[in-house]
């Protein structure tokens, strides 16, 4: 339930949308070139970062001038090729660009990943952190489902969440911006044989929820970053579903980050939703279980 009692608006072929306008690619109030949207003395930390959304989301900051950006990921030459991006995205060249190559799986190497990369940074805290890492585990039905693949999708994507979560927030500034990149396959309607990517999902959108409700300091946010055509789920079938550009993602975390989207502390949103529109409702959003996942139809 993303607040049962909102008004929904014509959106792509699957869904609706929760504001008026719907958006599969990037658009000028969400640009991270705006003023209002600098980045300038931030140090973000983002997981996945060396492809994908992750490294659209670290060009998107360099672009908008954070001060140091640092991506994680298990593939070094991912990850020195997506730096280069980087800095070259900075007009100014005044991003600094840090990468750590680590498995989210292994925790004490984690914890060693994060601390290298403060090092790096100059020890400053971490302004904005973005979990996007993650698989898309093989599709299949619940009975019969491999077991050491059911383990192998929790090890990645739950106890990679889990373990970033455990080395970050020592190294966070006072109130920082946390943002979860999540799915909405974690509360739509179900999706044949996807069963364990949508709990794993799920399970980490609880734990981000847990995360704001005991830190009331920090900026938690859960995000559907669209269905953007990556390699992680290259093998899958997106023609009939409609493809969202992969700067949609990035360029909306930016705008997420500002000031303009406090109002958004605690919630779920989807990046296709229209900023513009979600501000003229920015009361209704902060006062109510609106943008919230629970049980359809009991506001608990």
């Amino acid at each position: 339930m993303m607040g049962s009692n909102a008004e929904l608006y014509p959106g792509d072929k699957y869904h609706k949308s929760f504001t008026k306008t719907w958006h599969s690619k990037p658009y000028p109030q969400i640009s991270p070139l705006l003023p209002e949207l600098r980045a300038t003395d931030r140090v973000v930390f983002i997981t996945g970062g060396g492809t994908g959304i992750g490294k659209a989301t670290a060009i998107a900051f360099a672009q908008a001038g954070a001060k140091v950006i640092a991506i994680f990921g298990r593939r070094i030459d991912k990850l020195q090729a997506a730096a280069e991006e980087i800095r070259k995205a900075n007009p100014n060249g005044t991003t600094t660009v840090v990468f750590e190559a680590v498995d989210l799986s292994q925790r004490a190497a984690v914890d060693v990943a994060f601390a290298n990369a403060v090092k790096k940074a100059g020890d400053a805290h971490i302004d904005i952190f973005i979990h996007n890492a993650g698989i898309l585990q093989t599709s299949g039905v619940v009975a019969g489902y491999d077991y050491e693949e059911f383990r192998n999708g929790l090890d990645l994507n739950m106890g990679g969440a889990f373990n970033a979560v455990q080395a970050m927030l020592p190294l966070l500034a006072p109130e920082a911006k946390v943002f979860n990149i999540a799915s909405a396959i974690a509360h739509v309607r179900l999706v044949p044989h996807c069963w364990a990517y949508a709990g794993s999902k799920m399970a980490n959108v609880k734990m981000f929820d847990y995360l704001q409700a005991e830190n009331p300091n920090l900026h938690v946010v859960n995000v559907h970053p669209g269905i953007v055509n990556t390699e992680m789920n290259a093998s899958t079938e997106l023609e009939d579903i409609g493809v969202d550009d992969i700067d949609l993602p990035a360029h909306f975390l930016i705008w997420l980050a500002s000031q303009q989207a406090e109002f958004l502390k605690g919630k779920f949103v989807w990046v296709n939703w229209d900023v513009e529109d979600l501000k003229e409702r920015a009361e209704e959003i902060k006062s109510s279980l609106v943008l919230t996942v629970g049980l359809h139809g009991v506001p608990v």
